[in-house]
């Protein structure tokens, strides 16, 4: 494994790592990493359906356009659901608890977290990411989530061909396993991407988390 220091922000850089992250191993989901904190099953198949559906049902109705052409249209914020998905609300606020639990647990144990965004995404073919940090520039300048400390992928379903998580520093990547919980830091020694999707949708449950807690999202809290 690479250490953290593989990724030092350097002034003028435009890209953090250029390269196929398909070059990595493939980690063993099953497996403990030793930076990156990973758990399976944290829902069942059912679950993760009844989020999908969800997702569909309201992918036109609420996932906003803001005139970003890589994301329009693709993530829903878990705070813009309507009240009527009562199952799928309680099924993503108790992921997003159990995820701050776990960071905390891990990375975290002398320093209270809090979530930030949580967003259902659909990715689909063609589509990938390059590698990147969630809180930073390649050359050091914060991005507009400079307060981001930690991150998290949910992968909702797991039939598709492609877009694998991919982690540069640790020259692994991650294969998408339905009900798997994947977090891990949001700066420079987290580099991360998605191989291109080449078969079928793509669907997380994604978020994020902050030592800030004016960032705290006002529905992260909140009893369904």
């Amino acid at each position: 494994m690479l250490s953290a220091a593989a990724f030092t922000p350097v002034a003028g850089a435009t890209e953090w790592w250029e390269g196929d992250g398909n070059q990595f191993a493939e980690w063993d989901n099953a497996m403990p990493h030793p930076a990156l904190s990973i758990r399976r099953n944290v829902l069942n198949a059912e679950q993760c359906r009844l989020l999908v559906d969800c997702y569909e049902r309201n992918r036109v109705d609420h996932a906003p356009v803001v005139g970003n052409p890589y994301w329009d249209g693709r993530c829903i914020y878990s705070a813009h659901l309507p009240d009527r998905e009562l199952d799928a609300l309680r099924i993503m606020q108790q992921v997003r608890h159990l995820a701050t639990l776990y960071i905390m647990e891990r990375f975290s144990p002398a320093r209270m977290v809090y979530s930030d965004t949580a967003q259902l995404v659909r990715w689909h073919p063609g589509l990938e990411m390059t590698a990147h940090a969630d809180n930073l520039h390649p050359d050091g300048r914060p991005n507009v989530t400079g307060h981001r400390h930690f991150s998290s992928i949910l992968y909702l379903n797991d039939d598709y061909e492609g877009g694998h998580t991919f982690f540069p520093g640790f020259k692994a990547r991650l294969r998408p396993e339905a009900g798997t919980l994947v977090m891990f830091g949001a700066g420079p020694e987290y580099v991360h991407g998605v191989t291109k999707l080449t078969h079928g949708l793509r669907y997380t449950y994604a978020g994020w988390f902050t030592h800030d807690r004016r960032q705290e999202d006002a529905s992260a809290n909140r009893v369904y």
